[in-house]
């Protein structure tokens, strides 16, 4: 009958320990492999409706971090305001969190393609909200507080404007 010494059921359990810690750690820095998403906004940075692609560009740990651009129009905010224009949110995102929830915020501009006067063209704006997205692809659901702020003097705002808004996100992260 043979023993096993000491040494080698501390060195077996020591294996079996570390091995349980790598492949956990390697698991979490490569969780998030569908760093890509689409997904359609109501409210937030682009007036009423807006179609968004966003690519999380940074990950270590709990903290990752993404670039969104998106496209809009006017048509569907208001049907006072003249004429058709592209609205353009462009933003940069943070999140903290693990696996499919995370905290999120971010600091963007939204531009207006419009030559109307009384129409505020540039707007910048903040983000505080969650993010629930799988790590391995699938559904992309948003939401956050997202004011915006300008500094721009027209008609309707003789000095800077501070709108505070909402918005609602939900698409396909891939």
């Amino acid at each position: 009958m043979h023993t096993i010494s000491a040494f080698t059921r501390v060195f077996l359990f020591s294996l079996l320990l570390l091995s349980g810690f790598s492949a956990t750690a390697q698991n979490y820095r490569d969780s998030f492999r569908a760093r890509n998403a689409v997904y359609a906004e109501l409210g937030g940075n682009g007036d009423l409706l807006s179609a968004n692609y966003d690519r999380i560009v940074y990950q270590k740990s709990m903290l990752k971090a993404a670039f969104r651009i998106g496209i809009a129009s006017n048509q569907f905010f208001s049907a006072e305001e003249p004429g058709f224009y592209p609205v353009v949110p462009i933003e940069a995102l943070g999140m903290v969190g693990r696996f499919q929830k995370h905290f999120e915020f971010g600091l963007g501009y939204t531009r207006r393609f419009t030559n109307e006067p009384d129409l505020l063209r540039n707007l910048y704006f903040s983000r505080v909200g969650f993010r629930y997205q799988n790590p391995t692809g699938g559904l992309v659901v948003r939401v956050g507080f997202t004011p915006f702020l300008s500094t721009e003097s027209n008609t309707k705002s003789p000095g800077a404007a501070f709108i505070p808004r909402f918005g609602f996100s939900m698409g396909r992260s891939f």
